[in-house]
């Protein structure tokens, strides 16, 4: 293992991910957090910089599946694990060996793979061999999530183009979404969009308006600090 994970072990964190009309649970996102770092951000730059990316991505996948499914009662409904995941890291010869030997079993089908949206990683999404690799994945039951829909110009071409299980709409259309009528506007449209073979989570839900404003949009998943924050699990579960 890389010097300075062993140095700074970094652990995960849980997000829930909510349905809106029930309350009920519908994921975790698994977010990776480091004692050495005051943002996850800065631990992956760093790990980018310093040529450990991938070690560091799988690290943080692995550390998520252990915590969860160690506290998580396995069974077909359990919430979703949601674990990011960048697209340098699908693309490595040995990503789909690292993730299918062994390591998960019967976990595969209640994983959701989110795929990172990092600006350093653009040109990867042109590469014909990564809609390979996504299928694949999906081969072995692994479900397939495009992170901040909406942040960048091609987001629309990737939900064409990959036909990911779901759409998490970037947390700007979240935030102020009651005052801002063009957000609800797009919002809608993505409601429609998602309505038959996509589920739709929406990003940034921070206040009690917005959440009334999206659940009247439809939107059926939410996910936000109002929903609530990102916590060790056996913290977000004592508040089921």
């Amino acid at each position: 293992m890389n010097v300075v994970l062993q140095k700074e072990p970094p652990y995960p964190v849980f997000q829930p991910l909510v349905h809106l009309t029930t309350g009920q649970f519908f994921g975790y996102e698994a977010l990776l957090r480091s004692a050495a770092h005051r943002t996850p951000e800065a631990l992956f730059r760093k790990a980018r910089a310093e040529g450990y990316l991938y070690e560091l991505d799988t690290l943080s996948m692995k550390k998520a599946m252990e915590s969860y499914f160690t506290r998580v009662t396995f069974y077909d409904q359990a919430p979703l694990l949601f674990i990011n995941v960048f697209p340098s890291t699908l693309l490595n010869p040995a990503f789909l060996s690292f993730i299918t030997e062994g390591l998960f079993g019967s976990w595969n089908r209640r994983i959701v793979l989110e795929i990172n949206e990092a600006n350093e990683e653009d040109k990867m999404w042109e590469i014909r061999l990564l809609g390979q690799k996504i299928r694949e994945l999906r081969q072995h039951g692994f479900l397939i999530a495009l992170d901040d829909v909406g942040s960048g110009a091609a987001s629309l071409k990737k939900i064409v183009e990959y036909e990911p299980d779901i759409v998490k709409l970037d947390r700007y259309f979240g935030k102020q979404l009651s005052s801002i009528p063009n957000k609800q506007k797009l919002v809608s449209l993505f409601v429609q969009y998602c309505q038959d073979h996509t589920q739709l989570v929406l990003e940034g839900i921070e206040e009690p308006e917005d959440l009334a404003v999206a659940l009247a949009l439809g939107v059926p998943v939410g996910q936000g600090f109002l929903l609530g924050h990102p916590e060790p699990l056996q913290a977000t579960q004592k508040r089921r």
